[in-house]
């Protein structure tokens, strides 16, 4: 890790998210990806499959996401103005989402994914106008998220994405807290100890602190 504040985020993502619940949201993944890209390759025999891969992908990991249940609840929730679905799955004191991305290309502004972001509990408190009734369980939850890298449209294997990277996104969305790839965060587990673990749960409010003072800097940092 490359601050003691990312370690210490890293160490309370591991004591609260079970590491079957990664395995089967890196599976998850992955699977619906591939069927995606095989299910596109087999019904485009005379145009291009990008177009519908590109959106078979977003629907099929919605989808898989939502029947993750190893260790944690998965929710399927409507966005405002309704039209689109959303996953959040709750493990421990984690609420987990995710979201597609194209290498160096930032999450376009949205109500679910800015108020899931301000349950951080990091900044200023939430805003529930965006929602009948908030999600299950987002009382003080640190938000995480799976950002799913797609391949270039260039790259040969487009059956796989490019990376897929746990990460705690600011509350603006303009940078992230943590972004660690899903393969480095599972070998995290089992190299703490359990007491330190354990430890990890009565820090919350001071780690939920020096959180709130980077993203203050890294604000009048931009402006």
């Amino acid at each position: 890790m490359e601050s003691s504040l990312k370690n210490r985020l890293v160490r309370y993502i591991t004591s609260n998210v079970g590491k079957d619940l990664f395995l089967s949201v890196e599976d998850a993944i992955r699977t619906a990806y591939a069927k995606a890209h095989h299910s596109a390759v087999e019904d485009c025999k005379n145009t291009s499959p990008n177009r519908l891969r590109s959106y078979q992908r977003r629907y099929y990991v919605d989808d898989a996401l939502a029947g993750v249940l190893a260790e944690g609840s998965p929710s399927v929730l409507q966005t405002v103005p309704k039209g689109e679905q959303y996953i959040v799955i709750c493990a421990g004191n984690i609420t987990l989402s995710h979201i597609e991305l194209h290498q160096n290309q930032w999450a376009r502004p949205a109500r679910h994914r800015s108020m899931l972001s301000q349950k951080n509990a990091i900044l200023e408190p939430t805003t529930y106008d965006f929602f009948k009734a908030p999600p299950p369980k987002m009382d003080d939850a640190l938000h995480v998220v799976a950002v799913v890298l797609h391949p270039g449209a260039a790259g040969k294997d487009q059956s796989q994405p490019a990376e897929i990277l746990i990460t705690v996104p600011y509350t603006d969305w303009l940078g992230y807290h943590l972004e660690i790839p899903l393969k480095e965060l599972i070998k995290e587990y089992g190299q703490e100890a359990n007491a330190a673990s354990m430890q990890v749960d009565l820090a919350w409010p001071r780690l939920r602190n020096d959180l709130q003072k980077e993203e203050k800097r890294s604000s009048d940092k931009s402006e």
